[in-house]
C-alpha cells in the first residue's frame, strides 16, 4: 500500500503500523507455537490467517465493484462465510492433513519474500527516481531570462491562493444548484476582478499549478519536463520561475504544509506547518485508516452497531489532521500581512477538495456518507452533490473574510491572486474560479476567459518591468491534449 501511494505520502506514515503488524504477528506465533509444539507448523497457520486477515477489505472491494455472473457477493453476509470455510478448511488442511511441514514451509518463504521483494524494489526504485529527477532537474531548471525591475515601491505583498477543485460560478449553478454570487459580489465590492469564464490550463492539480507558477505551457518548460509523467513534474514547482523572481527582487517566501509531499515549499523562508508530532500523534491517521479498510476489520467498521461504530470512530473519519491542517492555513494567513518584509505566499488549499468534512459553517459533518466511499469520496451522488456545496459554501465565506483581513492590515495595496486549480468533475473539471485584486490600473488587463497561465505574465509585465506579454488560453487534458473550446463554453 505503501508503494501504491509513495507519491502522496511520507514513508514515515507506515512505520507506526508496520510495527504493530509486526508485534502481533510474533505474538500470534508464539501463541501457536504453543497449541501447535511446531515451529514450523505454527508459522505455516500464522501466515496462513496473516493472508485471510489482511486480504478481506482488498477483495471485498473488488467484488463489490465487479459482481460475479450477475450476483453481487461483495457483502459482507455473503464473503464472511466464504472466508470462514476458507479459515475452517485451510487450518484442517495445515494442522491434520499436512505432512510435509519443511518443503511447504520453503515454499511458502519464497512466495513471501518475492511477495516482499517487489513493493520494496518499488519503493528503492521511486526513491532513486525522485533523487535523480530532482538533481537533474536542478541541472536543466529554468534559468530566468531577465530580473524584475519593479516599478512601484515599497514592493507589495504577493498572495498567489489555490482553492484545490473550486469550479466557477456558473458551474455552481448549473451542476450543484448553488448561487455563491453573494460571495463574489463581496469580493468585486473590495476591488477584486472575477474572470467569470476563466478554466483551466491542466485538468490536474500539479499541471495547474506548474504552469502558473512558472508562467508558461509545461511543453515549453524545457526538454526535460516533455519526458516527465503527468505526475512527476511537481520538481518545478519546489523551484518556480515565479518564485526564483520574486526572491531575486527582495521577497522572503512564505509557505504552508499542505499534507502533500510534492507541494510542500519545505525551503521557503517561512515554512508554516502544524508540526510532525500532531501528525504522529494522531489515533489514526488517513494511510492508517486506508490500511485497516484493506483488512478483516473491514466488518467491524462498516458495523451499523452503534457500539462498534463508536470503537471504529477515528478509523472511519481519518481526518481529524486535514481539518486541523486547513484551520491552521485559514487562521495564519491573514497574520502574514502584518511582516513588514514583503513576501510572497503560497497557499494550496485542500478544500473544496475531497473529503467533503466541512459543513458551511465550518463544522465537521457527521455523516460518513460525506467521505467514506472510495478515496474518500461520498458515498453516493446526494451527498456528494451537497458536501461539495457545504465546502463551497464553507472556503468563500472563509477567502472573503480572510481577504478583508489582509486588505485591512497591509500598510502597501497587495498582490492577490486566487484560483481554482481545476473543477471537481467531468465538464466542470475544467472550469474554474479565477479572482484577481490588482492595485492600480492593472486590472484592466484582465479579461473574463484569463487563465491562470497568463496571470503571472500580467502582474510582472503590469508592476516589475517585464514583457513577457498574453499565452493563448488554452485547456490541456492529463494525456497533454487540447481541449476544444467549444466543449468549455461559458453560461451567461
Amino acid at each position: 500500500m505503501l508503494s501504491s501511494n509513495a507519491k502522496e505520502v511520507s514513508f514515515s506514515v507506515a512505520i507506526r503500523p508496520l510495527f504493530v503488524s509486526i508485534g502481533i504477528t510474533l505474538l500470534l506465533l508464539i501463541v501457536l507455537r504453543l497449541v501447535l509444539r511446531q515451529w514450523d507448523k505454527a508459522a505455516l497457520v500464522t501466515s496462513f490467517i496473516l493472508i485471510l486477515f489482511f486480504s478481506y477489505g482488498q477483495v471485498y472491494s473488488q467484488l463489490e465493484q465487479h459482481p460475479l455472473a450477475g450476483f453481487f457477493i461483495g457483502r459482507h453476509r455473503y464473503l464472511i462465510i466464504v472466508y470462514a470455510l476458507a479459515f475452517i478448511a485451510g487450518l484442517w488442511w495445515l494442522i491434520f492433513k499436512l505432512k510435509n511441514n519443511s518443503q511447504a514451509l520453503f515454499l511458502a518463504n519464497m512466495v513471501s519474500l518475492t511477495l516482499l521483494a517487489i513493493p520494496v524494489i518499488q519503493l528503492s526504485l521511486y526513491s532513486v527516481q525522485t533523487s535523480l529527477q530532482q538533481s537533474k532537474a536542478v541541472q536543466t531548471e529554468i534559468h530566468l531570462d531577465r530580473s524584475l525591475e519593479p516599478s512601484i515601491k515599497p514592493l507589495p505583498d504577493v498572495y498567489y491562493i489555490v482553492l484545490d477543485s473550486h469550479t466557477r460560478s456558473d458551474a455552481l449553478m448549473q451542476d450543484y444548484k448553488l448561487d455563491n454570487s453573494p460571495y463574489l459580489n463581496e469580493l468585486r465590492d473590495m476591488g477584486f476582478y472575477i474572470a467569470d469564464c476563466s478554466r483551466t490550463n491542466y485538468d490536474y492539480t500539479q499541471g495547474a499549478i506548474v504552469s502558473a507558477l512558472n508562467m508558461d505551457y509545461l511543453m515549453n518548460l524545457g526538454p526535460y519536463l516533455k519526458a516527465l509523467n503527468s505526475k512527476d513534474i511537481w520538481i518545478l514547482l519546489k523551484q518556480s520561475r515565479v518564485q526564483q523572481l520574486l526572491e531575486n527582487a527582495g521577497y522572503k517566501t512564505v509557505a504552508f504544509d499542505t499534507g502533500y509531499e510534492w507541494s510542500r515549499l519545505e525551503d521557503a523562508d517561512i515554512y508554516m506547518s502544524l508540526g510532525s508530532d500532531s501528525y504522529a500523534m494522531q489515533k489514526v491517521n488517513p494511510f492508517e485508516a486506508m490500511l485497516i479498510k484493506s483488512t478483516a476489520f473491514l466488518i467491524l467498521t462498516d458495523s451499523q452497531n452503534q457500539i462498534l461504530r463508536s470503537q471504529f470512530q477515528e478509523v472511519n473519519f481519518p481526518y481529524s489532521f486535514h481539518v486541523n491542517t486547513e484551520n491552521f492555513i485559514l487562521e495564519q494567513l491573514p497574520q502574514i500581512s502584518n511582516d513588514p518584509d514583503p513576501t510572497f505566499t503560497f497557499v494550496h488549499l485542500l478544500i473544496p477538495h475531497v473529503p467533503f468534512v466541512f459543513s458551511p459553517d465550518g463544522s465537521v459533518v457527521s455523516d460518513p456518507l460525506f467521505y467514506n466511499g472510495k478515496l474518500s469520496w461520498p458515498g453516493d451522488d446526494q451527498h456528494r452533490i451537497l458536501g461539495y456545496s457545504n465546502q463551497v459554501q464553507f472556503i468563500d465565506r472563509k477567502i472573503v473574510d480572510i481577504v478583508k483581513t489582509i486588505l485591512a492590515q497591509s500598510k502597501t495595496p497587495p498582490i492577490i491572486v486566487i484560483h481554482g486549480d481545476h473543477g471537481l468533475l467531468d465538464a466542470n473539471r475544467y472550469e474554474i474560479i479565477n479572482a484577481y485584486y490588482l492595485p492600480g490600473e492593472a486590472s484592466k488587463s484582465l479579461y473574463p476567459t484569463i487563465t491562470p497561465v497568463n496571470s503571472f505574465r500580467i502582474i510582472f509585465d503590469k508592476y516589475f518591468g517585464t514583457d513577457y506579454g498574453l499565452l493563448p488560453d488554452i485547456s490541456y487534458n492529463e494525456s497533454g491534449q487540447p481541449v476544444p473550446e467549444t466543449s468549455l463554453s461559458c453560461l451567461p
